[in-house]
C-alpha cells in the first residue's frame, strides 16, 4: 500500500510538473508572439520619405509605410521602374531618382529592370504613433495651376489643410469622394479643405480637356 500511494503521489507530481512546463512553455510562446507581433508593427512607418539606393547589390528590402508616404528610389535610370498596382502609386522621376507617392492601401510591387528585382511595399493606412513627414501640415494651403504643363503629381495633406485648383471657371472641377472636403469657389479659383483622412481624386475640365490628381489626406 504505501509504495502504491507513492508511485500515486509520485505520479501526480510528475504530472504537475508536465502541466506547469507545459503552461510555462505555452506562455513563452504567447510572449514570443505578442513580442513578434509588436516588432512587425513597430516596423511599419508612417507617412514619411523612405529612401532605398538601388544601386546597392543584394535583395531589395521589404517596406511598410502608411499611405501617403513617398518611397524615393535613387541611382536609377529612367523608364527603368514598374509599379503595380499602378492605381496604388503616383511616381514621377528627374536626375535618377524616382519619387513614387503611395495613395492607396494595399500591397504595391516595384519592378527595377533590367535584373526584375522587386521591391514590396505594404501600404496600411495609418500607423498609429508614428509622424507623417511627408504631409504637408494642417493650414496649410496647396495650389494646382490649370495653366501648368507639368503633370501634377499626387500630394499629401493633412487634415484642415486646403488644396487649391487655379484658373478654373466654376462648374469645371469634380472632386471624388465629394464628402471628403468643403470646397467653395471665387474669382477663378477652388479651395477645398480636407475634413477626414481619405485619398480625393480632384479632376479639372478645361477646353474639353481633363487633367486629374489624387490627393491624400491624413491626420
Amino acid at each position: 500500500m504505501r509504495f502504491h500511494l507513492s508511485s500515486r503521489r509520485l505520479g501526480t507530481a510528475v504530472l504537475l510538473g508536465l502541466a506547469l512546463t507545459l503552461a510555462g512553455t505555452a506562455g513563452v510562446a504567447t510572449a514570443a508572439g505578442k513580442a513578434g507581433n509588436a516588432a512587425s508593427a513597430a516596423a511599419c512607418e508612417g507617412a514619411v520619405v523612405h529612401t532605398v539606393d538601388v544601386a546597392q547589390p543584394g535583395p531589395l528590402p521589404r517596406l511598410c509605410v502608411a499611405v501617403g508616404g513617398v518611397v524615393r528610389l535613387v541611382n536609377i535610370g529612367p523608364g527603368s521602374l514598374v509599379a503595380q498596382p499602378s492605381t496604388m502609386v503616383n511616381c514621377f522621376y528627374a536626375a535618377g531618382t524616382y519619387q513614387c507617392r503611395l495613395i492607396g492601401t494595399g500591397t504595391v510591387r516595384f519592378t527595377l529592370a533590367p535584373d526584375a528585382r522587386v521591391l514590396t511595399v505594404q501600404v496600411p493606412a495609418a500607423v498609429p504613433g508614428q509622424p507623417s513627414t511627408a504631409c504637408s501640415p494642417k493650414g496649410s494651403v496647396l495650389d494646382f495651376d490649370t495653366n501648368e504643363e507639368m503633370p501634377w503629381w499626387s500630394p499629401c495633406l493633412r487634415v484642415g489643410a486646403t488644396l487649391r485648383v487655379v484658373n478654373l471657371g466654376p462648374g469645371l472641377l469634380k472632386v471624388t469622394p465629394a464628402d471628403a472636403v468643403t470646397c467653395y469657389y471665387e474669382a477663378g479659383i477652388h479651395a477645398c479643405q480636407f475634413r477626414r483622412p481619405a485619398s480625393v481624386v480632384f479632376t479639372a475640365t478645361l477646353d474639353s480637356t481633363s487633367r486629374s490628381v489624387t490627393a491624400v489626406a491624413v491626420r
